[in-house]
């Protein structure tokens, strides 16, 4: 058990990392960048960067997501790999598609997107989105297998050989396109590197029962996350379309301070989200996996604190004065980010059947309202009202993510434990925004800390010291 319980420790902190030095590495060259581009520049590249959002559903087909519920539920070695050689096969399949169809309609897709780019640029767009497809296997057979050494060298290597030709391009002065072909040699790298783990740990095949199955859930998955880009991505065509792109900098700035909620919260959901298949067809799965889920939303609670404190000093401390409004944008655009994550958390239930179809229903009803909002809101309230249609469609969201998910599960969560520690914790962020100099809102913060991690013991949410992802509590 105690070789268990340090497997698991050490599965957790190597996903941390990578997705620490991977998102972390973006967050510091955001400066070099924002400091070479001009706002308009910058708000060019996200503009172009959300066809990355968009093109990634289609290519991606939700065969992660797919991988993880049939892959994860067989009983042998054989079969998992078996079942994953189908669905990789699968996906370069995808690939090739979306690469011959993206390229050769790269001319008409820059005529939709707001901003102007070129055709180039939106070519190095759809390579790199033609390659993600088959990249996401590989990535999720490592994490359902373990290996996380392998995940961090892929992951962390990409991203530092991406961070390091950008500072090179934009040293030239090869402006947005040199970020995008960045990304693009990074991405064939990565690519080569986990094509040839694959196919020495699996192989390669393609059966047309499993395909039709794989298709069959996750084809509502890829309707869902498209309904899903209304709400992260289609937010900034609005923006550019009834602003101008130095607002879409703006708010892309305090977005990318914003997303360090996710990228804080992803090590426990990296190794959760492939696990809890897992655990939920153990003896006492259902108490189990609340224990869980009750786990993660209270680490995403003190985590979302976290960033509320600190992204504000952070973007007045490193980025240039004329990005200042994007510090106002911020504390929205994290309690956006929370709302997303805790979805994530509490969705089981959408995903237990042989199809996916209620994720579609709930995306398609919150899109109808999250755009409608937006469309309504903007051309007043610009940024302010991008940010109070995503805060109202999200948590519309939540609310029946979990509603449905607890008709098909029904958990025993502790839902007073869990208010709880969210009123200790907006109090405390009603005391940050009281102050203003970095050293009191540092002390705040240490707190803050402190006294969430002290709620979070007697309400038997965690067990202290930092076990909240020990497999001991699993066997309780």
């Amino acid at each position: 058990m105690k070789l268990l319980k340090n497997s698991v420790l050490q599965q957790s902190l190597l996903y941390g990392m990578s997705i620490a030095l991977m998102k972390g590495i973006s967050l510091l060259i955001l400066p070099f960048i924002a400091h070479q581009l001009s706002n308009e520049e910058f708000g060019r590249l996200e503009v172009i960067s959300t066809l990355a959002i968009i093109g990634s559903i289609l290519v991606g087909m939700g065969l992660e997501d797919t991988l993880f519920r049939f892959a994860g539920s067989v009983k042998t070695k054989a079969q998992q790999n078996h079942i994953t050689a189908q669905i990789f096969g699968l996906s370069l399949i995808v690939t090739v598609l979306a690469l011959f169809a993206g390229w050769y309609s790269a001319s008409t897709i820059a005529t939709w997107i707001p901003g102007s780019p070129s055709i180039y640029e939106v070519r190095l767009v759809v390579s790199v989105l033609a390659l993600e497809g088959c990249i996401a296997i590989p990535l999720g057979w490592l994490r359902m297998n373990d290996r996380a050494v392998n995940f961090f060298i892929a992951s962390c290597g990409r991203a530092l050989l991406q961070a390091t030709l950008v500072l090179i391009l934009l040293h030239f002065e090869r402006g947005v396109a040199g970020i995008l072909e960045a990304g693009l040699i990074a991405t064939v790298a990565q690519t080569l590197l986990l094509g040839y783990w694959q196919l020495r740990g699996t192989g390669i095949s393609y059966n047309s029962q499993i395909g039709k199955r794989a298709l069959i859930y996750s084809l509502p998955i890829v309707g869902s996350d498209l309904l899903a880009f209304t709400l992260n991505g289609l937010d900034r065509w609005i923006l550019a379309s009834h602003t101008s792109l130095d607002d879409v900098a703006q708010f892309s700035i305090a977005t990318k301070f914003a997303l360090a909620t996710v990228l804080l919260l992803q090590p426990f959901g990296m190794w959760w989200s492939p696990k809890r298949f897992t655990v939920l067809h153990e003896t006492n799965g259902e108490a189990k996996v609340a224990r869980f889920v009750a786990m993660g939303i209270g680490l995403a609670l003190m985590i979302s604190l976290w960033v509320a404190i600190l992204a504000p000093i952070l973007i007045t401390q490193l980025l240039p004065a004329s990005y200042n409004n994007a510090r106002q944008y911020a504390l929205g655009l994290i309690a956006i980010m929370l709302l997303k994550e805790l979805v994530e958390l509490i969705n089981i239930g959408c995903f237990i059947g042989k199809t996916t179809r209620s994720q579609f229903v709930i995306n398609l009803i919150v899109a109808l309202i999250g755009v409608s909002a937006m469309l309504v809101l903007t051309p007043t309230y610009q940024v302010w009202g991008i940010i109070f249609a995503l805060l109202l469609a999200q948590s519309i969201r939540l609310w029946l993510f979990y509603q449905v998910s607890q008709y098909f599960l029904p958990l025993n969560y502790p839902l007073k434990s869990l208010m709880m520690l969210t009123l200790v914790g907006l109090f405390w962020l009603f005391i940050s925004l009281q102050l203003s100099h970095i050293l009191h809102l540092l002390l705040v913060l240490i707190c803050a800390t402190l006294s969430l991690l002290f709620c979070a013991q007697a309400l038997n949410l965690i067990k202290l010291p930092f076990t909240f992802m020990q497999w001991s509590l699993i066997n309780e």
